[in-house]
C-alpha cells in the first residue's frame, strides 16, 4: 500500500475544515428535502423511471461509502456490506446491483436504517477530511461525489412530485411553502436575446463534467425568457390557454 500523504493546500487545514463543512451541508440538504415526506412515502416506486426517495438517500451515501471511504479510509469498517448490491446503480464495474424496476419493492432495509447509513457515513467521511491522513486525489472524489448527490437532489424533487402527484388526494409535498408566493410577487418581465453565435462549453478552472468540455459557439436563433421562474398557477394558465397544443 503506498503511504498517505497529506492534502496539500495553501489553505492547510482551513482548507479541510471548509471542504468538510461544504461536504456536510450538501449532505443536510438532501435530508432536508426529505424532510416534509412521512414514512411511507420513501419506498414507493409508481414508475420505473422514479427512484425512491429511500433509495436516493442510499444511493448517494454509498457512492461517498464505496469510492472515498473504502478507497482512501485507513482501517474503514464497512456499513453493511449489503448495501452495495442494495443501492449500486450502473456501475457495472463495482459488483451486482438491484434492478432499477425492483428498487420499489425494497422495504428492507427500512428507511431508519438508511439515515443510520448516512450519519455513519457523513461522520466516518469528516473525520478523515480533518484528520489530514490521506492522499490528495481525495478532494477530487469527494467533489465529484457532492455534484453527483446534487443532480440527485434535482432528481429527488422531481420523483417525490410524481409520487405525490399519484396519490388519488395529492397531497401537498410541503404546505408551509412560500415560494410559489414570492415568485409571484416579482413583475414578470421578457429578456430579449438577440441572434447570432454564442459561446457554450466549459472553459476555466473549477469542477466540469467531461461531456462540458470543448468550448465552441453555436448559432441561436433570437428569443425571449422570462426575468424569473414560472408560478404553478401561471403554468396551469399556460396549459388551459391551449399551450400543449398551440
Amino acid at each position: 500500500m503506498e503511504p498517505l500523504t497529506e492534502f496539500k493546500t495553501t489553505e492547510g487545514s482551513s482548507h479541510q475544515e471548509t471542504l468538510s463543512n461544504r461536504f456536510l451541508e450538501i449532505r443536510n440538504r438532501t435530508e432536508e428535502i426529505c424532510s416534509p415526506l412521512k414514512t411511507e412515502d420513501y419506498p414507493v416506486q409508481p414508475v420505473t423511471d422514479v427512484s425512491p426517495p429511500k433509495w436516493h438517500l442510499a444511493h448517494t451515501t454509498w457512492f461517498f461509502e464505496t469510492f472515498a471511504l473504502k478507497e482512501f479510509g485507513h482501517n474503514y469498517r464497512e456499513f453493511d456490506p449489503t448495501f452495495g448490491f442494495h443501492f449500486n446503480s450502473y456501475y457495472n464495474n463495482v459488483g451486482e446491483r438491484v434492478q432499477r424496476s425492483n428498487r420499489g419493492s425494497m422495504t428492507r432495509p427500512e428507511t431508519s436504517r438508511i439515515f443510520e447509513y448516512r450519519k455513519y457515513v457523513n461522520e466516518k467521511l469528516t473525520e478523515l477530511l480533518r484528520s489530514g491522513e490521506y492522499k490528495t486525489d481525495l478532494h477530487e472524489v469527494i467533489e465529484l461525489g457532492l455534484q453527483h448527490e446534487m443532480q440527485h437532489q434535482e432528481l429527488l424533487l422531481t420523483d417525490i412530485k410524481y409520487i405525490l402527484g399519484h396519490q388519488p388526494f395529492f397531497p401537498l409535498y410541503n404546505e408551509d411553502s412560500l415560494i410559489d408566493r414570492q415568485v409571484a410577487d416579482q413583475n414578470l418581465d421578457w429578456v430579449k436575446i438577440e441572434s447570432g453565435l454564442k459561446p457554450i462549453g466549459f472553459e476555466g478552472d473549477g469542477f466540469f463534467f467531461d461531456n462540458e468540455k470543448g468550448s465552441h459557439q453555436v448559432f441561436l436563433e433570437e428569443f425571449s425568457i422570462a426575468n424569473r421562474p414560472v408560478t404553478f398557477g401561471e403554468y396551469i394558465e399556460f396549459i388551459e390557454a391551449g399551450g400543449y397544443q398551440d
